[in-house]
């Protein structure tokens, strides 16, 4: 299960940074080098997992007094393709083609 919730940590540590790179003024409140411990309202069981990396991250970080801020993901939207126009093609373009 470790697993699958360090999977949606990666998910959702990709989708804050995208978020904060077309929303930079939300880091206005984040101080420098804090350590940023992502939450989901809906997950308890992410919720207490994340909180445990926290705690051995403190263990073993070499800034003792490094602040600790706390993030609500809030909602993900739903995934969708970032295909624009696809088409079906009877048979391969000559571009698309292959030689040799």
């Amino acid at each position: 299960m470790n697993e699958l919730l360090a999977i949606k940590h990666d998910e959702l540590l990709t989708e804050f940074n995208r978020y904060v790179m077309t929303h930079p003024e939300f880091l206005n409140n984040i101080p420098d080098q804090a350590l940023i411990v992502l939450l989901d309202p809906e997950d308890h069981e992410f919720n207490r997992y994340n909180l445990e990396r926290m705690r051995n991250a403190r263990h073993n970080d070499d800034l003792p007094n490094r602040a600790v801020i706390y993030v609500d993901i809030g909602e993900l939207a739903p995934v969708q393709s970032r295909l624009i126009n696809p088409r079906v093609l009877r048979r391969p373009a000559d571009a698309m083609v292959l030689t040799g």
